[in-house]
């Protein structure tokens, strides 16, 4: 599994018709194999995001089935005319807004700890 965290320009002002987008967000078609095992979304100040975890393999071959499957398509073309940039299929990873995490600091029982 790897978590990628997608990075794109919001409009100010565009918040509630990007949370309205979400409303329809295609948890079904996902949970029928579109590679994807976490995703999150976040939004504001002026920007929009997903956390998404793949499955085991080829994270570019995961990313290509999230991509591709239609569900996920109909989102992005709802969040399309507030959201800059958003993937199509077939686009390449190395040109999409891409970062994976380099640090992790927590707190836990035995203390604090950090790891990558």
């Amino acid at each position: 599994m790897q978590t990628l965290l997608y990075v794109w320009p919001l409009e100010r002002g565009d918040e509630l018709a990007v949370r309205a987008a979400h409303e329809a967000f295609p948890a079904a078609a996902l949970e029928r194999g579109a590679g994807i095992v976490r995703l999150v979304a976040f939004i504001g100040s002026g920007m929009y995001a997903m956390e998404i975890t793949t499955a085991d393999g080829d994270v570019q071959e995961r990313l290509r089935q999230f991509l591709a499957a239609p569900a996920v398509q109909q989102l992005f073309d709802a969040l399309r005319p507030y959201v800059r940039d958003l993937p199509s299929p077939g686009e390449h990873t190395a040109d999409m807004p891409l970062a994976t995490a380099m640090l992790l600091w927590q707190a836990d029982d035995a203390g604090p700890s950090h790891s990558v």
